[in-house]
Parts: structure tokens; sequence; C-alpha cells
């Protein structure tokens, strides 16, 4: 008699165990037993695994078909969905100040919030992302909505609540303690749970919206329960001046996170397109991540994310998709910006070269969809300090996996198959070409979550609901256009104490104490 809770499927599993090496298990039975892979063996074996198994069957996949591990998203602002793919005429401090922050406040409507997050998380299980470390909002009710939301339709998460004490709008800013007080009580109500599936996050936001006494508290907080911890680090000039300002007295983004204690082996940083090399070792000895978020880093940032230079140097990289400073909720998108994102370095190589011929040291920092397969999954793990329970198809790993279908026709799929192509052309085609129509099922923990248009754990039929209530749900207010003048930190031409002053100045408004004047002389200038 067979095991509760196992199945098994007979066909090919494409994976990349190794960086820049894409695997075919082809015609191979998998078996899944209380969602644990416990056995691979060869299709030839079918009739003894079965047999073994006490399997009424052996469910064999249809030529065309194909799994791929569920990818990891290490990168999600989830109420920022609400206005994903609007918003994207201004640089990423007054963004924020214009778009992000008005957004994230209105999820204090409860009800709303129960809405948009299920539509968040059945936008982003149909993408195929089965596990996403997501950033919530400031207000501690909302968070809770996001991981009930979560458990409720068979994710995989890591959630933080966002906290910011200075530097944002009278409405979207909290006490220091009550934003600690808050955080812990976010830690113990997801921990509480005891699902498997979902982990609490620390998340200051980033550097110029927290105080010192802030970050410091959330790292006793993360240390006090074994918390991942997330943030934003050197992703743009406007940010990074931003802080240079604030915090004279250290010589980078990474030495305040150090500093606050904020680097550990369960911190995943996003973007560090400005990280020094001496950054990124320092994280990488700390066993600290960066999400590389390429489509976001083209809209809002100021440099590109060299993904195998970083990797050289010991850094443990993932990829994420940044909604909604990414446009696309779609990780199969942000594989494709990821190759896109180092052809560009290449060509910015050669441009500055002034020549026409292209030399091994440009290519360094290409990769294919191969690499960008492993970020999505491989890469994501470790990212997440999950590479011992998902990412590729091992025996004692749970199975997080994706059924792709490449034999949609004419334009009911995304491309179109030619005779003659084998399996490989086929799958490629899948990670270059295709979109949410090709994933017909999607795996979590060994869970069937998703069939066809059906979200199988759901069973309130929320979908339909909230598409007949879609003009409430998914439209923001329209933000209010920020009272104070805009000051483009990246763009200006110096480094003037007028606008050091602006922003420093609505930090004190807000109670943050203000940091050190320039005219002041820093006393140290602390790297690690």
């Amino acid at each position: 008699m067979a095991a509760e809770n196992t199945f098994a499927f007979r066909g090919t599993y494409y994976h990349t165990p190794t960086y820049g090496s894409l695997d075919a298990l082809r015609d191979v039975v998998l078996i899944v037993q209380e969602g644990k892979i416990v056995r691979i063996a060869n299709g030839h074996e079918e009739t003894a695994v079965q047999a073994e198994f006490g399997l009424a069957e052996v469910r064999r996949l249809k030529a065309g078909q194909y799994f791929v591990p569920g990818f990891i998203d290490t990168h999600v602002h989830a109420p920022q969905y609400l206005f994903t793919g609007t918003g994207t005429d201004v640089p990423l401090m007054e963004w924020l100040r214009k778009y992000t922050f008005p957004a994230e406040c209105s999820f204090q409507d409860l009800e709303a919030a129960r809405h948009r997050y299920l539509l968040l998380v059945k936008r982003f299980l149909a993408n195929g992302t089965t596990t996403a470390m997501y950033y919530g909002s400031l207000h501690l009710q909302p968070n809770l909505v996001l991981v009930d939301s979560i458990e409720r339709l068979g994710q995989r998460g890591v959630v933080g609540k966002v906290n910011m004490d200075r530097l944002s709008s009278d409405d979207y800013i909290e006490n220091t303690a009550d934003g600690l007080r808050d955080a812990e009580k976010f830690v113990t109500y997801t921990m509480g749970k005891k699902c498997s599936r979902i982990q609490p996050c620390i998340t200051p936001r980033f550097i110029p919206t927290c105080t010192p006494e802030l970050m410091k508290g959330l790292a006793e907080i993360a240390q006090k329960y074994g918390c991942h911890i997330q943030s934003h680090i050197s992703e743009c000039c406007g940010q990074v001046n931003c802080v240079r300002e604030m915090h004279p007295e250290y010589a980078s983004d990474a030495a305040v996170f150090e500093e606050m204690g904020l680097l550990t082996s369960r911190t995943v940083m996003a973007h560090g397109t400005l990280l020094t090399d001496d950054d990124i070792r320092h994280l990488a000895r700390r066993g600290t991540a960066v999400s590389h978020c390429p489509l976001s880093n083209f809209m809002f940032g100021d440099a590109f994310f060299r993904v195998n230079h970083a990797l050289s140097l010991g850094l443990k990289v993932g990829l994420g998709t940044d909604v909604a400073g990414g446009i696309s909720p779609s990780m199969l998108f942000a594989q494709r910006m990821a190759v896109v994102n180092s052809r560009c370095i290449r060509a910015h190589k050669l441009a500055v070269s002034g020549g026409t011929t292209v030399t091994p040291e440009m290519e360094k920092d290409v990769i294919t969809f191969k690499e960008a397969l492993w970020l999505a999954t491989v890469g994501g793990a470790q990212a997440l300090d999950m590479a011992d329970i998902v990412g590729t198809f091992e025996v004692g790993k749970e199975f997080d996996a994706l059924l792709v279908d490449t034999n949609l026709s004419g334009t009911s799929g995304p491309f179109d198959v030619f005779e003659g192509e084998d399996d490989d052309q086929r799958f490629e085609k899948f990670i270059n070409l295709g979109d949410d129509r090709n994933l017909i099922e999607v795996y979590v923990q060994g869970v069937c979550v998703k069939r066809g248009d059906e979200f199988l754990l759901d069973g309130s039929n929320v979908t339909k609901s909230a598409e007949e209530d879609s003009d409430r749900v998914m439209s923001a207010p329209t933000p209010a256009e920020p009272e104070t003048a805009y000051v483009d930190l990246a763009h200006r031409a110096d480094s003037s104490d007028e606008a050091a002053s602006l922003d420093v100045g609505a930090a004190a408004e807000d109670g943050a104490p203000a940091p050190e004047s320039e005219s002041e002389p820093p006393t140290k200038r602390l790297r690690y």
C-alpha cells in the first residue's frame, strides 16, 4: 500500500546544480513523499519503483512537458504590486515620496489589503514564483494579512514588516520604540503559525529612513530569533549620496550596516550596483547575499551589477523582480533582464575602449539563460539560506516545481515549436519566450497549489470576487505631490549644504535626530 501523500512523475527534469551548466534528468521517475523527493530512478525502473512504493500509477509527462525547479524571487515589495507598471517618471528618492509611501500607507485599509495580497500571491504563483522574499509595509496589521495570504495559498515566503523612523512623510513614519515593538510582534506572530513555508524577516527599509538606534535594535531582534534580515544597499547615486551626507563618518553603506550589526549569513541586500570590491568581499565574509534586480536597476539605478565578478569574489547572489521598481512580477522576465544586463556591461566596456575588438576581458561579465536560471533557483536558495531545501531536484530536497508545457500552439501560447526541435531547444525557448501560460501546474512542498487557472488551496473563489471588485481593489489613491522641492542628489554638481539641509530638516521634523553638519569634520572614517 502506498504511503499517504506519495506520488511519482516520469519525464524530463531540467535544473542547474552547477553555475553555467544546464542539466537534464531525462526519462526518470521522481517520487515525492510527504513533500520531499525520496527517489530518482531511471525510467526503465518504473514498474519496480511503483511496486516498492505501492503506487497505483506513475504519471507520465507528455512530449514537450518538463519540470523545472520553482523560481525564487529574492526581492519583492508586496504592497507596491498595487501600482506596478506605473510611476516610472521620476528618480528613486522622489519616486518613494510621490508613489511608494502613499500606496503602502493605503494598506491600513485591511479589507483592501486582503484583496490585494491574495491577488499578489496568486500572480506570483501563476508566474512560477514558489518562494518570495517580501517587504511588507510600515504598519503591523497589513503585514499579518500578507503572512495569512501566503499561508492560505500555499506559497513559500520570507516576509518582513518594513521599519523606518526618519526621512518619510508625516503619515508614514514610526517612533523608534514603536517600530521595534511592532517588529518583534510581527516576528512572534509569524513564528507562532509554525508554518514551515513562512519565515519572518527583519526589514530596515534602507539607511536614509532608519536611525542608528532603530537599526541596532532591529539587529538585536534578528539575533534573538535567528531571523533573516533584508534591506537595500548601494543601489543608486541619489541613495548613496544621501547616506554620505547623513553619515560622513562611514566609508560606505556596507560600513554602516556592519556597524549596526545587520550583516549576517541570513541577510539579503538588494541591488548593490555601487558596491566596491572591498564591500563585496566583506559581505562575502559575513555570508551576506545580494539580490540582483536587473530590471529595477535599469529603471532607477545608475550602474550595472556585475554578477560573475561578484560571484568570483565569493558573494552569494540571487535574482529579484523588485516589484514595483521592477515593472514585471515575472521571474522569467527577470532572468532575461539579467542576461541583457550582462551584455550591457560588455557593450559599455567596448564603448569605453574606443575600438571595435571584443576582448576576453569584455566577455567576463556575460551570462546566458543557463546562468540566469541558476540565479533564479540555486542562487536564490543560497541567498535565503535554503540551499539544502529547494533549488534543484535532489533526493532529500522538497518538491518545489513547475510543470512546463511547450505544446501550446498558435496564439494560445507565447511561442511556436517547429518540426525537428528537440527538448533542449524547446526548453530554451520557454526560458527566453515563455510566460505563465506555459506553467500548467505549480508545486510547493509537494502540494499542487495551482493547476491551470485554479488555485487549489483557495476555497473561497477569491479570484472571481476580486475581479468583480477590481476597480476598488486594484487602484491606489492618487498620491499627493511632495510639498518640498525635489533635489536630485544623483545629478547635481556638488554635495551642497543646501540640499543636505532639505533632507536632514525633513528628518528632524519627524522627530529623528539630524546628522552632524558637514561643516564639522568627521572624527572617524569607519569601514568594517
